[in-house]
């Protein structure tokens, strides 16, 4: 018996529970594509706002600065809620998904957007500290298109992954 069967088996229950019930994939999969947006959703609005403020058309720079931690919150509500359902939606089809290169695509870029926020939160940090610093605000530009970028990737992926 191979890992993947032996995963299968222990996501079995959750698996014929999921199969069996349209409502309850329905709202598993609404909130994975519900949580994405609204992370991505705001994640991009913040990233567009920084594009913006780095390239000069935004006044105020010192205010903009704060701003990042405004978003941190609902941006990592809404990642939780992706990751849970994710772990849900990958539980109800094991066999289908854990051998997928897609799905391990998709987990890689996952984590290179994670770690991508969180270098952009430090930055951000660094920001409010020393709001004219110009090599900081370049690196909140690369990280801002890395992490337009990289939310395209992931759902990309992930509509990709929907074919599997």
């Amino acid at each position: 018996m191979t890992g993947v069967e032996r995963l299968a088996g222990l996501a079995r229950p959750w698996a014929d529970l999921y199969a069996g019930s349209a409502a309850l994939s329905t709202t598993i999969e609404f909130l994975h594509v519900a949580s994405l947006l609204v992370a991505g959703g705001f994640a991009l609005a913040f990233d567009r706002a920084a594009l913006r403020v780095v390239a000069g058309h935004t006044p105020n720079r010192n205010a903009f600065a704060g701003e990042l931690a405004a978003v941190h919150g609902p941006v990592l509500a809404g990642l939780a809620v992706v990751v849970l359902s994710g772990l849900a939606l990958m539980a109800a089809d094991v066999e289908a998904l854990v051998p997928s290169r897609i799905l391990w695509a998709k987990m890689l870029v996952f984590a290179l957007l994670l770690l991508n926020g969180a270098a952009i939160r430090r930055t951000g940090r660094r920001l409010e500290m020393d709001p004219r610093n110009a090599v900081l605000w370049r690196a909140l530009r690369r990280g801002s298109l890395r992490s337009v970028s990289l939310w395209m990737l992931v759902l990309l992926l992930g509509v990709a992954l929907t074919a599997v």
